[in-house]
């Protein structure tokens, strides 16, 4: 049964890949070449295996057929840099998680340390979390499946614009500070933010993660 999953997993996640580059091809041909689409379609399965292994998507039940097949569709955008960076980086901080993956649509990675990344900040790139799960990661995953191609590239418009802000901030906030108006010359996040310091307020500011953070806890 395993094995029948895992190479479930993997079949429809390399077809409906293979069927979305083939589709986008036809807009941007660079996207057919057999390089990238093989680069891809290594990603894709190697994430797909690693998804049956741990039982991510329950393909006994129809709902988790249609969201492994809106994972390489319609949000393959996400899937494949999530298979990228996720399963590249979290690897060195933790370890896959059956238990934590199992039906939930997701693959996660436990973090091996009481403190740090992974312990104190969570962290979902597509479909590959690092952290475990909590309202607040899950709402991640969800946006980027809403979203779909869109996601990625909010997310980078979204950090520009609160850097922006952060920056133009600071000569006001260093008079302010140097009147003892303000105890720091940045903008400070809420001390619910994940991430403190100069980069918290960029960081904590952006929509998607407001929408994160009101959903319910890390």
């Amino acid at each position: 049964m395993a094995v029948l999953r895992t190479l479930g997993t993997i079949v429809v996640a390399a077809a409906t890949t293979w069927f979305t580059m083939w589709a986008l091809g036809l807009a941007l041909p660079f996207l057919a070449e057999p390089a990238v689409l093989l680069v891809v379609l290594v990603v894709v399965a190697v994430q797909a295996l690693i998804a049956g292994i741990l039982a991510s998507y329950d393909l006994g039940r129809v709902g988790h057929w249609l969201i492994l097949v809106v994972d390489h569709t319609w949000s393959l955008l996400n899937t494949v840099f999530g298979g990228i960076v996720g399963n590249l980086i979290y690897p060195f901080v933790g370890r896959p998680s059956r238990a934590d993956s199992a039906g939930r649509t997701w693959i996660v990675y436990m973090p091996r340390s009481t403190s740090g990344f992974g312990t104190d900040v969570l962290q979902t790139v597509g479909i590959v979390n690092l952290g475990g799960a909590g309202q607040h990661e899950r709402m991640h995953l969800l946006q980027s499946r809403a979203f779909g191609p869109t996601y990625l590239p909010l997310f980078a418009v979204f950090y520009v614009v609160t850097a922006l802000l952060a920056i133009l901030f600071a000569p006001l906030g260093a008079l302010l500070k140097a009147a003892h108006r303000r105890d720091t010359w940045y903008l400070r996040p809420p001390a619910k933010s994940a991430v403190q310091g100069f980069f918290g307020w960029i960081y904590y500011a952006t929509p998607f993660e407001l929408w994160a953070y009101a959903s319910g806890n890390p």
